[in-house]
């Protein structure tokens, strides 16, 4: 969902109130790194007195890494013939019935005589668990005010977090968010026991997908988490959702190749009259090897259909640009790999600024190669790429693929493109076809309905102590929650030049206001919740 590039412990179980401890010794592994900042690594003392300084910079060097043994399924009981005296970790088919989740750890701020001190528990997504606590810097800077304990989880079957190890990819059955959420509350349990921290507040906090976590962790285990902080999360982007219309997603994105959020004013134009010409060469073998070469492509196109999967790498770089349009350079939507320009969808659409003539059939590809121009200001952000390899279907969803092909996490490879109110080409696929590519691919039959079910309609009825951010630049804005519903227990914040997530990011001198008053706004709702926490004791 975050279209990140390039992508395994002591814990206690609590069933119902009953708890069954399976295991007694945290393994630790510190990084031997250097830290930023003046923000030592965590010392694993409970009484660590609150430091005096304040942060400008941390990540993940300022942590230090843990791990906890988790049951691999969280909603079954192991029949007595898995314990035996040769394996007590293993099921009757053999298959280990735990794995070692990493989380990463500071408690310089925590202060434990505090009652009033949280715990700050980021609900890690779909990547490494260090990119996320490399950025987020809402949690590191205010970390000493509110003298909480940092816990950055990794969410399984991602980073180093995997059940079955090597073999995880054959037993994908566990990769849920219901089974992340149940790892998520034995760590915050376990953490509980180990900091005597069970009379204080946890807030989570959470981006993307990881803000969906977030919310949901709330709304599913109000007992554990008294607050959330859910920043750019889609949790309308689902078909049981009827308001939900994907198509939107894709207006967003083409509103910031617009002049409205300050692209040249040829752009949309421009790239709406691109895919003409760009399909009618892919039709021949000559017109074939012109986009070849046009694009520098590592292997030469050989059918018509390569030609959409050109189009496609293209929409992509627009769609990840948009995500990470940013005011100031970033390399959060790269991995950390290489930073992308600041407005990065500015800069690509500079290259479309133009007036271009190229009717279909012409030899003219001076508009291609401004769009190809346009599409390496993401695919070739490092200014050194020999060739261009189109990505596939796994390059640009891994994992996650198998994730929508169940619960349809949402994820814009199967949103529709109109070629009207967006700037792409008409590209309409039909949830049959999302099931057949489901059924062959993952043996899987996707259900619309399951999150609906699970946390209800857009009212959200059940929901209460949340905070719902979104950037009006970042297309998942729309499947976010926009409108406050009639329950005035949540807090819906907008900011306007915000793209996806932009709000748990670190402070920058570049920030446009709204995203300085959104963040103003949430560290007054969290002095709230951790108020009300306080006063019920």
């Amino acid at each position: 969902m975050d279209q990140i590039l390039g992508f395994a412990p002591v814990g206690v179980v609590t069933f119902g109130g009953l708890a069954l401890l399976i295991g007694v010794a945290v393994l630790i592994h510190t990084q031997h790194l250097v830290a930023t900042a003046d923000i030592p690594r965590s010392s694993l003392g409970a009484t660590k007195s609150v430091a005096v300084v304040q942060p400008i910079h941390a990540d993940a060097t300022n942590c230090t890494e843990l791990w906890i043994e988790q049951r691999i399924d969280h909603f079954s009981w192991l029949p007595a013939e898995a314990v035996d005296s040769v394996n007590d970790n293993a099921t009757p088919s053999g298959l280990p019935a735990t794995y070692q989740q990493r989380y990463l750890l500071n408690d310089q701020f925590w202060d434990p005589s505090d009652k009033k001190a949280p715990v700050f528990f980021y609900t890690g997504n779909e990547g490494d668990v260090t990119l996320y606590t490399n950025h987020t810097g809402l949690i590191w800077e205010n970390a000493r005010e509110f003298k909480a304990l940092i816990v950055f989880a990794e969410h399984r079957y991602y980073g180093k977090s995997f059940p079955f190890g090597d073999k995880y990819m054959d037993h994908l059955g566990y990769l849920t968010h219901d089974q992340a959420l149940a790892d998520y509350t034995e760590l915050v349990y376990a953490l509980q026991q180990q900091y005597n921290a069970f009379n204080h507040p946890v807030i989570a906090f959470g981006g993307s997908y990881g803000g969906m976590l977030s919310a949901w962790f709330r709304m599913k285990y109000p007992n554990i988490i008294a607050g959330a902080i859910a920043a750019s999360a889609p949790i309308y982007g689902f078909g049981g959702f009827p308001e939900f219309d994907g198509e939107k997603y894709w207006q967003v994105v083409t509103r910031d190749a617009s002049p409205a959020a300050g692209s040249a004013e040829n752009c949309v134009p421009n790239v709406k009259k691109s895919w003409t010409q760009l399909f009618e060469l892919a039709k021949t073998d000559s017109g074939r090897a012109t986009l070849s070469s046009l694009f520098q492509l590592c292997e030469p196109l050989t059918s018509e259909k390569q030609g959409e999967d050109l189009a496609m790498s293209v929409l992509f770089a627009f769609d990840t640009l948009a995500m990470g349009d940013l005011p100031y350079p970033s390399s959060y939507l790269t991995g950390g790999a290489v930073e992308l320009p600041a407005w990065p969808v500015r800069e690509a659409c500079s290259h479309l600024a133009g007036d271009f003539d190229a009717p279909e059939g012409s030899e003219n590809t001076t508009l291609l190669e401004a769009l190809r121009d346009a599409a390496n200001v993401f695919h070739n952000a490092t200014q050194d790429l020999k060739c261009f390899k189109i990505p596939t279907l796994w390059d640009y969803d891994g994992i996650w693929d198998y994730q929508y092909c169940t619960e349809m996490l949402p994820q814009e490879t199967y949103f529709s493109t109109n070629g009207e109110t967006d700037m792409f080409w008409p590209h309409n696929i039909t949830f049959e076809e999302i099931r057949a590519h489901c059924q062959r691919d993952w043996h899987t039959t996707p259900d619309p309905d399951s999150i609906r079910v699970s946390y209800g309609d857009e009212m959200l009825r059940s929901a209460s102590n949340i905070v719902f951010s979104n950037g009006l630049l970042d297309p998942w804005s729309s499947a976010g929650v926009l409108h406050t519903p009639k329950n005035a227990k949540v807090t819906i914040v907008e900011i306007a030049e915000g793209a996806h997530h932009l709000d748990l990011f670190f402070s920058h001198p570049k920030d446009p206001a709204a995203v300085i008053a959104a963040r103003k706004t949430e560290i007054k709702m969290i002095h709230k919740w951790i108020d009300e926490f306080a006063a019920y004791k």
